[in-house]
């Protein structure tokens, strides 16, 4: 892994945008599939995570957490094997998906350190972040000291907000420490709280750029994840203090290190969380609003299918009809002129009975006809 000077993303210009150009990812919310492939999802992501070294960045990045630590998007909690509680005093984690949440709650149960303290919530990572234990009642006044999200970028609508908003959860303030974290700090303080990610996204290179934007759409529909996004710019449009950036695997896996803000500290803190709760709220409802219209096109589409299905059956019945009608007529006509040409010179003039679905029988008023039939 390479230690990358800030912003170390491609230029503008080299990014394919099929995908974002058709699709615009924060108008779709795909979490959802999350609670589908909960049962699953361990199973699925272990071979991948530990031969491309995922498993291994993972720890890396957790074991830099102390104090009380908030882990956001924990999905099935496969980061909580490596907290060290020698450092940290106590787990959050917290997860909008039930399912996902339940499979972390039976994997803690079966290996977690029995004098850990752990405590789950099945909440959006976009809403009201939970009290830490040591911030008393009010969360300005003493947060996290860590909050770890790792691949949660690319499932959730909101992306930039979604880093906002876990701002607001942070400790700010310098906090006398305990032994729990003594070594970390030079003057018996703790460090400043700071947000620790581990995502995926867009690459350095334009062709695997362009491969990600075409496959994103179906990608995202299939696993709940828009793995096209550029991480970077991401954490720039948040507002947050970019304390480190590293990139790995061409460039798509990314380790980043996020502070608070000047304008999140001090007196101006309260400032920023009214400000970043109410930008939240605002997207939130133009995201429902995108959604409901998306919905509601969607329904209209599938009336419009439901018409054109029955509309097309009408037409096949109606052509099977027509087709019976047909054989009908023709089998009517040949019985005709074969009972009235059967003697030599004999002409004899008659109706065809009336056509109908099952009228197969012999025309009508054929004896009579032929009784008054004569030779030429």
């Amino acid at each position: 892994m390479t230690r990358m000077q800030g912003l170390a993303t491609e230029p503008r210009s080299s990014r394919a945008s099929t995908a974002s150009e058709t699709v615009e990812p924060s108008t779709f919310d795909v979490s959802y599939r999350y609670n589908a492939t909960a049962g699953t999802f361990d199973g699925d992501v272990d071979f991948m995570e530990r031969h491309t070294g995922i498993a291994k960045l993972r720890r890396k990045l957790v074991e830099q957490a102390y104090g009380h630590v908030l882990e956001a998007a924990a999905g099935t909690g496969r980061n909580s094997e490596y907290y060290d509680f020698d450092r940290i005093k106590s787990l959050t984690l917290l997860d909008q998906s039930k399912e996902m949440m339940d499979v972390a709650k039976a994997k803690w149960q079966e290996t977690g350190p029995p004098d850990g303290e752990c405590r789950f919530y099945i909440r959006s990572a976009l809403e009201p972040l939970p009290l830490s234990p040591g911030s008393g009642t009010q969360q300005k006044d003493g947060g996290y000291d860590t909050i770890i999200a790792t691949m949660s970028l690319c499932s959730t609508p909101l992306p930039e907000l979604f880093l906002r908003n876990l701002s607001t959860g942070l400790s700010y303030r310098d906090i006398p420490v305990g032994s729990a974290s003594t070594a970390l700090s030079d003057a018996n303080k703790t460090p400043p709280g700071r947000i620790l990610l581990l995502e995926h996204g867009r690459s350095y290179y334009s062709w695997l750029n362009k491969f990600l934007d075409r496959t994103a759409p179906d990608h995202a529909l299939r696993h709940g994840c828009w793995w096209n996004r550029d991480i970077g710019q991401i954490a720039k449009d948040s507002g947050l203090e970019i304390m480190d950036i590293r990139r790995q695997h061409l460039g798509i896996t990314w380790w980043l290190e996020l502070g608070l803000p000047d304008e999140a500290k001090g007196e101006r803190r309260q400032q920023w969380l009214d400000d970043t709760r109410r930008r939240i709220a605002k997207s939130r409802a133009e995201l429902e609003q995108k959604q409901g219209h998306v919905e509601k096109e969607k329904r209209e589409e599938d009336e419009l299918r439901r018409r054109d299905a029955d509309l097309e059956k009408w037409r096949r019945q109606q052509r099977e009809q027509m087709k019976r009608e047909v054989l009908l007529r023709r089998s009517n006509s040949a019985k005709y002129k074969y009972n009235t040409t059967r003697g030599k010179g004999f002409r004899c003039a008659t109706g065809i009975t009336g056509l109908g679905g099952s009228d197969l029988a012999e025309p009508s008023g054929f004896l009579e006809v032929q009784s008054r039939c004569c030779f030429e």
